[in-house]
């Protein structure tokens, strides 16, 4: 056997969730004052190669990742945590222990800055047509290039037009980046918290998104700054979703 483990957490406890393997039972080791929970699964079925093979088995991958989110869910309701990844495996609780001992004062850090905190997501996304009409009053290059198309001659409006489609995707790339600065600006000078801020450079084109470390207490704040910049920003053409709370994921850097 081998341990799973969901989350390195200010006490040890037991989560009110389905574990990893479909069963409720979980285990706990403790060492220099902070623990983790994990269940026992069978080495052979976890092992790198087993995980490997499976790794496009979408049913098996979705019941894992579910089942892990829920667990350290629970645990978060329970005490403060650092939540570990999906497939965070050790050998024995002999290795458990001998990792919370040789890291105990970076946990202990860590457990201390994310206790009582939650992480929330604030999506943007970007309706093309509003947002391209946006750009024309965000970019001053823009608004130069359709000033010159409307005075010039057809041969040249024609070469220019060429050139304002090839400014417009340069444009609209720094331009979602500064809007994405805007909102974070936004929600640090509200909120006074920790943000990171992921492009879609950094999502791998998909829309980019803000993620919010906050105090359990603070939700009604960002409900309401959720609305005020949804309301701000709904004529360029921006949805911004929220989703939450999670566990700290983003912000548990160990």
């Amino acid at each position: 056997m081998v341990l799973y483990v969901y989350a390195v957490t200010r006490e040890a406890a037991t989560p009110d969730a389905e574990g990893i393997d479909g069963t409720r039972r979980f285990g706990t080791t403790t060492a220099g004052g902070i623990s983790a929970v994990f269940t026992s699964v069978d080495a052979e079925a976890f092992s790198q190669d087993a995980i490997d093979t499976r790794s496009k088995d979408l049913e098996w991958i979705g019941a894992i990742g579910y089942r892990h989110q829920a667990v350290v869910s629970e645990l978060m309701k329970l005490t403060g945590l650092v939540p570990l990844r999906a497939f965070t495996l050790f050998s024995s609780e002999d290795a458990l222990r001998a990792y919370l001992d040789d890291n105990r004062e970076l946990l202990a850090k860590t457990l201390e800055r994310l206790d009582g905190k939650q992480e929330w997501t604030l999506q943007i996304e970007l309706e093309p047509a509003k947002w391209t009409e946006a750009l024309n009053t965000r970019v001053a290059s823009l608004q130069e290039l359709h000033e010159q198309i409307a005075a010039a001659p057809p041969g040249k409006a024609f070469l220019l037009r060429k050139k304002l489609d090839e400014e417009k995707k340069r444009a609209s790339r720094v331009a979602e980046d500064d809007l994405v600065s805007e909102l974070e600006q936004a929600v640090l000078a509200k909120l006074q918290c920790e943000t990171v801020a992921e492009s879609r450079a950094r999502r791998e084109g998909a829309f980019p998104q803000i993620n919010v470390l906050l105090n359990r207490d603070e939700e009604s704040l960002l409900q309401e700054l959720h609305g005020e910049l949804t309301a701000r920003y709904e004529r360029e053409g921006l949805t911004l979703g929220m989703t939450g709370p999670w566990p700290p994921y983003t912000f548990a850097n160990v």
